[in-house]
């Protein structure tokens, strides 16, 4: 799960909606080295442990932004993809029922250095949503994507 919680800054926000991963190919464990958004690509870097590896630098990544869904989020097909050294973050936020909707805002969560996270590998065709927070400059439809620092940057 995304395990901190930040109310000073606004975090990326992702889903994944249709990824290959989900029904067949590797979800990873990859321990953080740094803090990290849900949406983030990275790559799988050294072997750790059984079912672990250590985070690398995403590289060969290419999209494009598709659609804005209703949500006020992005869509982003996958055009070009390296499934070892591409791959989507994603951890499902933790809020009780019984916390305050301040808590439960998704854009306050995040995943810290060392944490443990999912990383879904990416194939061509796949699409998942990202907020503005994932970006680097400003999405907008038809726009190329490429991977800078973990976070998507708009051509």
């Amino acid at each position: 799960m995304a395990t901190r919680l930040n109310y000073d800054i606004t975090h990326a926000v992702a889903w994944p909606s249709k990824l290959k991963s989900q029904e067949c190919g590797h979800i990873y464990n990859v321990e953080l080295a740094e803090d990290c958004d849900n949406g983030a690509i990275i790559a799988r870097g050294e072997f750790l442990d059984l079912d672990l590896y250590a985070e690398a630098e995403a590289s060969g990544f290419e999209g494009v932004i598709r659609k804005k869904a209703a949500n006020g989020h992005w869509y982003v097909e996958v055009t070009k993809c390296d499934p070892t050294t591409s791959l989507f973050v994603y951890m499902q936020p933790f809020a009780a029922e019984e916390w305050t909707n301040k808590f439960k805002d998704e854009r306050r969560w995040f995943n810290a250095k060392g944490d443990v996270v999912r990383a879904y590998e990416l194939a061509v065709g796949d699409i998942f949503e990202l907020s503005e927070e994932g970006f680097e400059g400003t999405p907008v439809v038809g726009a190329t994507v490429t991977v800078s620092d973990k976070k998507l940057s708009v051509a």
